[in-house]
């Protein structure tokens, strides 16, 4: 089978297209939407974190500003802590700081003061210490809210909120509040999940449901095929091999184009067969000629000759390409042997030309004949007109390029031209 012949027969892989194709887009469109989705709800939620902690800072801000306003101005003006919590009013600030800590539920708390002292904090050591991290100049510089995600001392994470504040007096401060990663992945989760989960099990559902689709589609289109490649193998009995090839190259054209060729030229007929025909059923001479064709084209197809046309008890093969005068001759020696060996009630004559023809489409549009034409065919039709049952004409000049020896030639005269032909009869037994 040549490769356009596997392209006609092979169906259209509509299925493995799109699932190599079109269901990894469903897959990309997923994890993208997904992650999007993810990203942003924790944006979202980080923000709403913020807010809260800052309405947290300004609940300290505003406790601080009523039971321990001198100590927190001093604070946010950049005293140091140990020598604000030496004064009276220090021990009553601390104690309101620890209140209000307790009230908000805070896991944990630090203040600093202007240049990144701690001036609070849950953790009493940590008071006092410098710690100008990235997080707290954003807040003191830059008054921007920052979130940073670390790990705790007993392993577990926690969110760092840092929240500037600004006081009435002038003073800033930056409250840091932590809270624990796991209750605000659980509020993303119950937040975002649903988001997420309905849009993806619509493509899952899309994808089933388009696969379903597309698998009875491929069945249909596998079931059609497999009938166009029946049908196409059954019409290509009716025609010579040449007929299909121009066929398939004249795709995408407006007709099958015309050629001359040179080539050589094998006819063969069944001598005597009107008067056969008259004496036997339609049934017999069927049959006869199933079995004399059958010989013929085997033989011919053997040495690599396609069979142009079959008229009747007659049969036209072309033979082209190199040492084809060799081969139609082999062909035609080899038929005419094994129909011997047939011992069938008639025989066949045979003719062999070489020469030009033209090699194209005949007739109307809508009906048309692909074969060849010229003086050349109708030269080794008069050649196998004049072959006896048994019996190979071969021109000299076609005996000549095969390299076969001639040894008895004589010159034939044809009907309609006018110039003699020298010929060799071959009798074939």
């Amino acid at each position: 089978m040549t490769n356009s012949q596997s392209e006609f027969d092979n169906p259209y892989p509509l299925k493995r297209l799109i699932r190599r194709r079109v269901f990894p887009l469903y897959l990309i469109l997923g994890v993208a939407f997904g992650g999007a989705v993810a990203v942003g709800g924790t944006e979202l939620m980080e923000s709403i974190y913020l807010e809260f902690a800052s309405r947290r800072a300004a609940i300290i801000d505003e406790a601080m500003m009523q039971t321990a306003p001198v100590p927190w101005t001093a604070l946010s003006e950049g005293a140091l802590p140990e020598g604000v919590y030496e004064t009276p009013s220090g021990a009553q600030f601390l104690k309101s700081l620890r209140t209000e800590e307790s009230e908000l539920s805070l896991s944990r708390l630090q203040i600093y003061g202007p240049d990144g002292t701690i001036v609070y904090s849950t953790i009493d050591s940590r008071i006092g210490h410098l710690d100008a991290s990235p997080a707290f100049l954003a807040a003191m510089v830059k008054n921007e809210r920052t979130i940073v995600r670390k790990p705790a001392d007993d392993g577990t994470e926690l969110y760092e909120l840092y929240v500037p504040l600004q006081l009435d007096s002038g003073g800033r401060l930056v409250v840091e509040l932590y809270e624990p990663v796991g209750i605000l992945d659980k509020v993303l989760l119950k937040a975002v999940g649903p988001a997420v989960a309905a849009p993806l099990i619509f493509l899952v559902l899309l994808g089933l449901a388009s696969n379903g689709i597309i698998s009875r589609a491929q069945r249909d289109i596998d079931w059609r095929t497999s009938q166009l490649a029946r049908l196409r193998q059954e019409l290509e009995k009716f025609v010579s091999r040449s007929t299909i090839d121009a066929t398939r190259q004249s795709v995408g054209q407006t007709a099958i184009g015309s050629r001359q060729i040179e080539c050589t030229l094998l006819m063969s007929d069944i001598r005597n067969f009107t008067a056969y025909s008259e004496e036997r059923t339609p049934e017999e001479v069927v049959k006869f000629l199933n079995r004399v064709m059958s010989i013929q084209v085997a033989a011919i197809t053997q040495f690599g000759g396609d069979v142009d046309k079959m008229i009747g008890d007659a049969v036209l093969a072309i033979f082209d390409g190199e040492n084809r005068e060799e081969r139609a001759i082999k062909a035609a020696e080899k038929l005419l042997r094994d129909l011997d060996r047939e011992h069938l009630p008639r025989g066949v004559g045979v003719g062999v030309f070489s020469g030009p023809v033209i090699s194209g489409a005949i007739g109307p549009t809508d009906r048309q004949d692909f074969t060849v034409i010229g003086d050349s065919v109708n030269v080794t039709a008069r050649l196998c007109s004049a072959a006896n049952a048994g019996e190979l004409i071969v021109d000299a000049q076609t005996m000549r390029s095969a390299g076969v020896e001639i040894t008895a030639s004589e010159e034939l005269s044809l009907k309609g031209r006018k110039q003699v032909i020298l010929i060799e009869r071959r009798k074939i037994s």
